[in-house]
């Protein structure tokens, strides 16, 4: 009987070594891009928000003048630099195929996608729904075809944009450039859930509460960061930040966020405290519930160890 030695994935990074330097002048490039290139790339489009002329000619309070579908396009538009910036940084400065980006160890599968889209979705939008039915007046039915449809139409075509270019930076550049030096899924996710927290503590929805603003969005980049290193991909990632995205700014949304509350349904400002309630049963659930399909390791035997080295 032939005994079985266990066999563990390769760490989470690029599959050929890269220098330090590399990474560096790489993530100074998307930086760049993203920050500088999102605002310029902002102000051209500028004028085709639905904003008012006279407002831009005159001056005043111009995000505050837009509809709100102009809104979200200013705002989503800026992380098409971001997006491009991973990829080519990824390409041509680390000189690392792109598909390594997406899945380190097999194809980039899109059922898998699919899978994070309605595992996320479920476990977010289920308590909602029992709040809608058990507590009905704290929502407000918001349906109103000439703001929501262009709001709509801008949010499915930008949306999947912005959430892949978080992915792709977050859980892809920044986890595989730590992943060269530590293998510890556990570190790695606290890297990612701090990584992600930090720039969107400057939304307004933060409103003075940093603790309860960070714990809820570190516990979203811990849980898209566990099942990435778990996984050595960004399937079940960009699957579940783009159903978590469109659910807010589609169906349920709230009132003084980063984006207008145009959904089908408003509640009031997001209570940090129960959201970090359910968010410490949603993040082990969702990660439980997206194992399938997961890379395994392949198990070694002790005569397959003996004749490889025969060999």
């Amino acid at each position: 009987m032939r005994k079985r030695q266990g066999s563990t994935l390769p760490r989470y990074t690029t599959p050929v070594p890269v220098r330090g330097w590399r990474w560096f002048v790489g993530t100074v490039v998307i930086l760049l891009l993203w920050l500088v290139g999102g605002s310029l790339l902002g102000l051209v489009f500028l004028p085709y928000t639905g904003v008012s002329p006279s407002v831009l000619v005159d001056g005043g309070d111009i995000l505050g003048a837009m509809p709100g579908w102009g809104f979200l396009f200013f705002a989503l538009i800026t992380f098409v630099p971001l997006f491009l910036g991973v990829l080519l940084a990824y390409r041509w400065i680390l000189g690392v195929k792109l598909r390594y980006l997406f899945s380190t160890v097999q194809d980039f599968r899109w059922w898998r996608v699919g899978l994070g889209f309605w595992v996320w979705l479920i476990l977010i939008g289920g308590p909602v729904v029992v709040s809608l039915v058990l507590a009905p007046d704290q929502y407000r039915f918001n349906y109103q075809p000439e703001t929501f449809i262009p709001f709509a139409i801008v949010g499915l075509l930008l949306l999947p944009i912005q959430t892949t270019a978080e992915e792709l930076f977050f859980r892809g550049w920044v986890l595989q450039w730590a992943g060269r030096r530590i293998g510890n899924i556990v570190v790695l996710s606290v890297i990612s859930g701090v990584a992600f927290s930090l720039p969107h503590l400057l939304n307004p929805e933060v409103a003075g509460d940093f603790l309860g603003a960070f714990l809820g969005y570190f516990s979203v980049g811990f849980a898209l960061a566990w099942v990435t290193v778990r996984d050595r991909s960004l399937e079940i990632a960009i699957g579940a930040h783009l159903s978590n995205n469109l659910f807010a700014a589609l169906v349920v949304g709230y009132e003084g966020g980063a984006l207008p509350a145009d959904a089908l349904f408003v509640a009031g400002p997001i209570e940090w405290g129960t959201n970090n309630i359910v968010g410490l049963l949603v993040v082990p659930l969702f990660i439980l519930l997206t194992r399938a399909g997961r890379p395994k390791a392949p198990k070694m035997t002790f005569s397959d160890t003996a004749s490889r080295s025969d060999g």
